[in-house]
């Protein structure tokens, strides 16, 4: 595909940017420009135009809209296109629009040719409403630009979402330091404002516990609390919370899974706190909520209300020209209206995610091994995380640890799920299980794949995925060349407390041998598929090659 200025006089069969006014009418964008046209355009004056030039292999814009919107439309959202480069999202069902902040930036990051704005992230929306505008701003793509963009938007589950709002039993605690009517006051206060700000989350307030301002006392409370009928605990402390080894804290460190954070940025209200405890959520809420400006606060309960696992990485900030809610589609959009269709996978295929284990160190090698630059120019590990994109496997994950700002260079060019291990030097079960614990619900095994891989592909992976049943509880499935197991490695759910790789000295030794009831194995013919970067020799070869 071409893009230029080009003569009038010779732009028959030329696709044009923007649409062109013309005495007797108009030129839409993208418009093709026949001969009637160019006599047109040259009554009026104009000499030369921009546009585009299509060949064979290259699509237009509708068509790439509405490939690029099918990929990330995701629950209860429909699309529209008008023709013009622009396709616009809605809501297919009332609920609450959801939307990673930081995935939304990564997607305008991928191309200057595309770009999506959505309604801020949390908005209770109605079937109908406007959620998102995607636009192109060129009248088609070469197949093998929108190729490219689909791979990059392969790692992950749908960008966007319209999330229905299930009923949540809530329970306060109320940890008090007076305990005096001044403080039942300002307790009242911040209640009466939570109310009125989660009013259409659907939230039951029907338990309320009270506790001394002190971490054993508090700890009781937090912990009754989670033991009772509640989704979520609201914590409302007597005093700010000041340090990370404060009251609230440390008594919550003696009860949850993960605190996702101590803070937040924002003067005066710093002290929000987010956990989770297994499939439960507690929200210390800032001891001045009832006074500050509380929408980023809101945001991030809201975040925390509707998410499923809860993660520091889960925790995003404000990155795109947000529209505003209750846009609605005008009757001719309507009639061009498209259902998005969910892609997760039923049946006894289920749904595999990958997790790229890119953390270690890599010492034996003699060097980084996983940055060695490839023939592509890009460092070897991303050979890895490609084959995992192209694969079957959603979503991806890719672990990072050691170089870890480096990796992410390469990794903001493509949508997959990235989490940094600080305990990297600890082995590389620390990175299973912390890939492992991000998984969601829906995911019916897990791929661990060692980044140091750069021979194995997409078609391979395919293949172990194949083996997969997910009509049965119990799975481990294996590479085999040879009678010998190989990485990757696929886990069942069931079996995920125990997930691990496949040793190195495999050859010499069985391995996973209590699991053998119900190890699947898938056999490749090319061995050099298998090849994990150890040594400085292995390097070499892949180099060479």
């Amino acid at each position: 595909m071409q893009y230029q200025e080009v003569q009038v006089s010779k732009a028959a069969g030329w696709r044009i940017f923007e649409e062109i006014r013309l005495p007797g009418g108009s030129l839409p964008s993208g418009h093709k420009l026949e001969e009637s046209d160019i006599i047109a355009l040259k009554q009026a004056g104009i000499t030369h135009v921009f546009a585009a030039l299509f060949d064979d292999k290259d699509i237009d814009a509708a068509t790439a809209l509405a490939i690029l919107a099918g990929k990330i439309c995701g629950a209860n959202l429909a699309y529209s296109l008008n023709g013009s480069g622009n396709c616009k999202i809605v809501a297919a069902a009332d609920g609450c629009f959801v939307a990673s902040e930081e995935r939304v930036a990564k997607f305008n990051r991928l191309s200057p040719l595309m770009l999506i704005n959505t309604i801020p992230p949390y908005t209770i929306v109605k079937k109908g409403d406007v959620v998102a505008w995607l636009e192109l701003t060129v009248p088609g793509l070469p197949q093998a630009q929108a190729d490219d963009f689909l791979l990059r938007l392969s790692g992950n589950v749908e960008l966007l979402a319209v999330q229905d709002l299930l009923p949540l039993k809530v329970g306060i605690v109320y940890s008090k330091f007076y305990n005096s009517v001044e403080e039942t006051k300002h307790f009242t206060s911040v209640i009466r404002r939570l109310l009125d700000n989660f009013k259409a989350f659907n939230l039951d307030f029907s338990h309320e516990y009270n506790s001394l301002h002190n971490v054993e006392d508090l700890t009781d409370s937090i912990d009754r609390a989670l033991r009772d009928d509640n989704d979520v605990v609201f914590v409302l402390g007597g005093m700010p919370n000041r340090h990370p080894q404060d009251i609230i804290p440390s008594a919550l460190r003696h009860l949850v899974d993960d605190i996702a954070n101590l803070n937040l940025p924002q003067a005066g209200v710093s002290d929000l706190i987010l956990a989770q405890k297994k499939n439960k959520k507690i929200i210390s809420l800032p001891f001045h909520y009832d006074e500050a400006e509380t929408e980023i606060i809101d945001r991030l309960v809201k975040e925390t209300l509707l998410c499923e696992k809860l993660s520091a990485f889960d925790l995003t900030h404000l990155h795109n020209k947000q529209l505003k809610p209750e846009m609605k589609l005008t009757e001719d959009e309507k009639q061009n209206l498209i259902i998005s269709k969910n892609s997760r996978r039923k049946g006894k295929k289920g749904n595999i995610a990958a997790i790229v284990l890119a953390a270690g160190i890599g010492s034996r090698a003699g060097r980084n091994k996983l940055m060695v630059e490839m023939e592509n120019g890009k460092p070897l590990f991303m050979k890895a995380v490609e084959a995992a994109l192209k694969s079957d496997a959603s979503p991806v994950y890719v672990i990072t640890g050691y170089n870890a700002d480096a990796m992410e260079d390469y990794l903001d060019e493509v949508d997959v799920n990235v989490i940094y291990n600080p305990s990297f030097r600890s082995g590389i079960k620390t990175s299973i299980a912390l890939g492992i614990k991000a998984l969601p619900s829906f995911c019916d095994g897990a791929l661990l794949l060692p980044a140091d891989m750069p021979n194995i592909t997409a078609a391979d992976l395919n293949k172990l995925i194949g083996t997969f049943d997910a009509s049965e509880e119990k799975q481990l499935c294996l590479m085999l060349k040879n009678g010998i197991k190989h990485n990757p490695v696929i886990w069942s759910k069931s079996l995920f407390s125990q997930a691990d790789v496949v040793a190195e000295n495999a050859d010499i030794r069985p391995v996973f041998l209590e699991h053998v009831d119900y190890t699947k194995t898938c056999e490749l013919k090319d061995a050099g598929h298998l090849l994990d970067v150890n040594y400085p020799s292995d390097v070499d070869i892949i180099l060479k090659n």
